[in-house]
């Protein structure tokens, strides 16, 4: 929640990825969140745990002090933390101030990444997780990874849904002409924003061409759905042979799904966690690394463009913005962002109040 009588820029009533699961393991990790410090570990049992990263004492980071079981002892002056951010030792000293502690964060795992919620701990429902279920799906192979971006997260999150800039910025591998010229069908729920392109009787871009033999013409779609405030889920894939035929199935199918969860680091930068699935050839390992390789190619392609807008908006904040038609599903996105931002603001300052 916003602790201050300004309007926040983070929505911090949701779930945001903290850390792959893999990645966490028991031992400290310090990780800033929408400005915040922030400690992650696992517990000897396999719990992930997330403190504010701040020593109520004299404000050392915990995380250059020491794990201690499943302990956290400041590096400073030796206070020690349980996991749920409560002190229960100090150094020369049997009473415990009850004031003595540091604020936890309700944290989950689940599809195979660790969820922080940064809010109100009485409304972190797991059941409001982002759905990456395909992570687990059988028929899927993938991969995944993290970037460090230098833009701020909304940034990113309108570059996710505005893939017209394939044709131009990822030419090389996972675009070509067809992405921006295809009709763009839009449709804005209250759960969130979903876009379809259809692209019928196309050429098929350099990545289908090497890992799925696609030659002549064929019909690919991409289906993006954004789920506030900040993952997105896109769904992609083709047919070896064009029909004409506006549907997702077939023996000569192919489709892949890319999972973005963004989570803001700063104002001007983010974490960038994703992960990239096929259904096709899934058997070859080596299939999965060159598709991993060529997607890992063009979302750095996308980092380069994130910096430069960054700092062409720290250069002039208040530089004005021509939309086109390709933008309806971004400005849905961007819309839904600041409502909620808006009923998130409102709902502090008149706590505050």
């Amino acid at each position: 929640m916003n602790t201050d009588a300004s309007p926040s820029p983070y929505v911090h009533n949701a779930w945001y990825v903290a850390a792959w699961a893999k990645d966490l393991v028991h031992a400290m990790r310090a990780i800033t969140i929408m400005d915040r410090p922030v400690l992650l570990y696992r517990t000897e049992d396999g719990r992930p745990i997330a403190l504010e990263d701040r020593c109520c004492h004299r404000r050392v980071p915990l995380s250059r002090g020491t794990l201690i079981g499943d302990t956290v002892q400041c590096g400073y002056h030796g206070f020690t933390f349980d996991c749920s951010g409560q002190c229960i030792a100090i150094p020369n000293q049997e009473q415990i101030p009850p004031r003595a502690r540091v604020k936890g964060y309700p944290v989950c795992e689940m599809h195979h990444l660790v969820w922080i919620w940064m809010g109100d701990p009485a409304r972190a429902d797991e059941a409001l997780v982002p759905d990456f279920s395909v992570l687990s799906d059988p028929r899927h192979a993938w991969e995944r990874d993290y970037m460090h971006a230098k833009g701020n997260y909304r940034l990113i999150v309108d570059n996710l849904n505005d893939l017209s800039h394939l044709s131009f910025v990822h030419s090389s591998t996972i675009g070509n002409a067809a992405t921006a010229l295809a009709e763009l069908e839009v449709s804005d729920g209250e759960q969130g924003v979903t876009q379809t392109r259809w692209m019928i009787n196309t050429p098929p871009p350099p990545t289908y061409q090497r890992l799925a033999g696609f030659e002549g013409p064929i019909d690919r779609w991409q289906v993006i759905a954004f789920l506030p405030p900040t993952t997105v889920r896109i769904r992609t894939g083709g047919r070896a042979r064009s029909n004409g035929e506006r549907n997702f199935d077939g023996d000569d199918t192919i489709g892949m799904v890319a999972l973005h969860a963004i989570t803001p680091e700063t104002a001007t930068t983010s974490h960038y966690f994703w992960a990239q699935t096929h259904d096709f050839r899934t058997d070859e390992p080596a299939v999965t690394q060159s598709l991993f390789q060529e997607i890992k190619k063009a979302f750095h392609e996308d980092l380069e463009i994130f910096a430069l807008q960054q700092a062409a908006i720290q250069n002039d904040p208040n530089g004005e913005e021509i939309s086109c038609r390709a933008d309806r599903a971004q400005i849905a996105v961007r819309r839904h962002i600041q409502r909620l931002l808006q009923q998130e603001n409102s709902g502090a300052l008149a706590s505050e109040g």
